[in-house]
Parts: structure tokens; C-alpha cells; sequence
């Protein structure tokens, strides 16, 4: 006997419904069987089940589907999932018991049975795949703003190129010791500050091919320190803890400058009235026992509620006033820590600061270091 004919009993010509009903209970697809006259569930397959939290497959019988399916998305009606008006979106965003979210597809397909009118529906779990849309947005993003900013740091910086050379002019003719003179080599020092903001910028906008060496990031906090307490204002107090000790990481230093600027920038804009900011490092252990070194920014600024921190790293959100923030800074520290198998998270709450803490992998004690990091200042 064929395999056909095993799945047509009495020569019937029709699959055998205890066969139909195990492939329907086996397959690793959701599905669910819907009555169009009345729009409840007849029966849920487990993988339906396990996706809707539903532990007693028989409390699906009966049931409306839109206690399942958001009823703006799908309206049960014969010939529906035909009609491309009563389907408008193909997903929606599902939570779970534990606030955990899916993102959900829906597919349907009639089919008539003893004059009734019933639907087939399929529903898939496709968040990896709109993880993964979304990031390739956001690189698409990140480089369109990065040829822009590329674009006006090479105009400012030849624009600074000839102030400096109009301040080493004016240097030679006048006296040494004099007021005009000491104006004028403070002017070129302030251009030297504004060239360096500006290769900054570039290494924003174009990343070197990454050169990782294996460093301390003491070694970057200390050398990128001046640089800071100049960019964050006199009314704020710069303050650094960092760890005798401290383990070695393998990165690009330039990366780790970029972190720690976008940090401590992101902590600036949070401080208005002025206040403190405390860059720390230290060796830390997680529960899984893994080896990371820690680099953490603090501020003693006003906070974030829940809402707000748990959308802290999504490039473009942020809360302050047009002209102060693009909401990048923690975005492209989150994207580079991950590209080095490393972790970022931040604590806050209203009116008690914030801390943004970076964990990156740390490297066994006897791997001897390339060399010192190279510090821009």
C-alpha cells in the first residue's frame, strides 16, 4: 500500500481526520482554527498555546479571537483573508505575561467544510528578523549622518587652519610680553582646543580600521581628562575613581576615547545648574563568571523615570531641547561596546542621577600589552 492510500481509509479519497488533526498538533508553526460565523477559536494547536501562554489547550475553545489578536488588525469574516482591506498590517506587537514583547505575523486561509465558513490562522514570531531590520535602519542612519558631520568638520577645520595661521602672523609683529600678543596666542589656543573637537568628530564620522590593542582604560581616562573638564564647563566638578589594578581590554583606543566622550557629554547636558560628574573603573565579576572591566559615568543631575530609561539607548530619543542633543551619544557608545563583546546598561532615578555603566571583556593577566593607548587631546 502507498503512503497515499495509508492517508485514504476506505478508498474515501479524503486524508484520514486523525491524521489531519496529529500533523495539525505536531507542526512547530502557531495555528489555530476559527469559525468565520462566529469568530471563536474551534481549537489551538500546542505551538499556539506556547505563544499566547495558554497552558490548557481547551480554554482556547470558544473563545473570541481577539482576545488573542488586536481587533483594529483582524476581523473574522468568510472570505477575509482574501480581501487585503481587512488585513491592513501584517504584524503586531504582542506582550507577555513577563513584559517581554513579540513581534507577531499573521497569515490566513479560508476553507469551507459542511457549509460553514472557517479560517486557518498562522501566526509567527518574527522579532529576531525585526531586530535585525531595525539595526540595519539604524547603521543606514548613523552613515548619513556621518557623512554629514564629516562633511562640515572638514569645512570648519580649514576654516580653523586659517585663524590659527592669522594668529602665528599677527604673534610675529607684535612685542613679546604685551597685552595684544598674550590676546592673540590665547585666541590660537582656543582654535588648537576647536582642531581637536573637530578630529573627534571625524572619528565619529569616519572610524579608522580598528587597530585593538590591549591597554588599561586608566590609561584613556587619564589622558583624555584635560580634554574633558574643558568641554563640560566650570560650573560642573569633574572627579575620576579609578582602580590600582585595573585589568586590560583589547580595542581600538580611539573607541574607548569616543565612549568615554559620548558619557561624559551625555552626563554635561544633564547638569544645566552645574553639579559633579565621577568617571570610575573597576574590575568586576557577573553572575555568570565572566571578567569584566567596568568604566561607569555618574552625574548628580536630575534623573530619568523608567519610561525614559528603558528608551535611553535608541538613536535619535532624547529629551533635551532642540540645539542641545541628537540623541546619539548613548546609541554609538552602546553599538561600540557590543561590537567588543561588551555590555552597557544605565541606572537612574528622578532627582538622583544617573550612572551609565560599560562592561567590557577583560583579557587574561598575562597578556602583555601592544602598547600605551594614544590619547587625543
Amino acid at each position: 500500500m502507498s503512503a497515499i492510500a495509508q492517508l485514504r481509509p476506505n478508498n474515501s479519497g479524503s486524508p484520514d481526520p486523525q491524521l489531519l488533526m496529529a500533523a495539525f498538533q505536531a507542526v512547530e508553526e502557531s495555528l489555530a482554527i476559527v469559525a468565520c460565523a462566529s469568530g471563536v477559536i474551534l481549537h489551538g494547536n500546542p505551538a499556539w498555546c506556547r505563544m499566547f501562554e495558554c497552558p490548557d489547550p481547551s480554554q482556547l475553545e470558544g473563545r473570541p479571537v481577539e482576545d488573542f489578536l488586536p481587533a483594529h488588525l483582524f476581523s473574522v469574516k468568510p472570505g477575509a483573508a482574501a480581501n487585503e482591506e481587512a488585513n491592513p498590517e501584517a504584524h503586531f506587537l504582542h506582550t507577555r505575561r513577563d513584559g517581554t514583547h513579540l513581534h507577531i505575523e499573521i497569515a490566513r486561509a479560508d476553507f469551507h467544510l459542511r457549509g460553514g465558513e472557517f479560517q486557518v490562522i498562522q501566526t509567527r514570531d518574527v522579532s529576531r528578523q525585526h531586530e535585525v531590520e531595525r539595526q540595519l535602519r539604524e547603521a543606514q542612519t548613523l552613515e548619513a549622518v556621518g557623512r554629514l558631520v564629516g562633511g562640515v568638520a572638514h569645512d570648519f577645520n580649514n576654516l580653523l587652519t586659517g585663524i590659527m595661521l592669522y594668529c602665528d602672523l599677527l604673534t610675529g609683529e607684535l612685542p613679546r610680553g604685551s597685552l595684544p600678543r598674550r590676546h592673540v596666542e590665547e585666541m590660537r589656543m582656543a582654535g588648537e582646543h576647536g582642531a581637536a573637537l573637530v578630529q573627534q568628530l571625524l572619528a565619529v564620522a569616519h572610524p579608522r580600521t580598528e587597530e585593538s590593542r590591549t591597554f588599561a582604560l586608566n590609561d584613556i581616562v587619564i589622558g583624555i581628562e584635560e580634554l574633558v573638564t574643558r568641554l563640560i564647563g566650570e560650573n560642573i566638578v569633574l572627579q575620576t575613581s579609578l582602580a590600582a589594578k585595573l585589568g586590560a581590554v583589547t580595542m581600538d583606543p580611539s573607541q574607548v576615547q569616543q565612549i568615554l566622550l559620548n558619557l561624559v557629554l551625555n552626563a554635561r547636558d544633564a547638569l544645566p545648574d552645574g553639579g559633579e560628574i565621577t568617571i570610575t573603573t573597576r574590575n568586576c565579576t557577573d553572575a555568570l563568571l565572566e571578567s569584566w572591566v567596568e568604566l561607569s559615568v555618574t552625574d548628580t543631575g536630575e534623573g530619568m523615570d523608567a519610561e525614559i530609561l528603558e528608551r535611553a539607548f535608541e538613536p535619535f530619543f532624547t529629551t533635551k531641547k532642540p540645539g542641545r542633543g541628537n540623541g546619539l551619544g548613548l546609541a554609538t557608545a552602546r553599538r561600540l561596546a557590543r561590537q567588543q563583546g561588551g555590555t552597557i546598561f544605565a541606572e537612574s532615578e528622578p532627582g538622583k542621577g544617573t550612572r551609565v555603566c560599560v562592561r567590557l571583556p577583560r583579557v587574561p593577566a598575562d597578556t602583555p600589552s601592544n602598547s600605551k593607548a594614544e590619547v587625543i587631546s
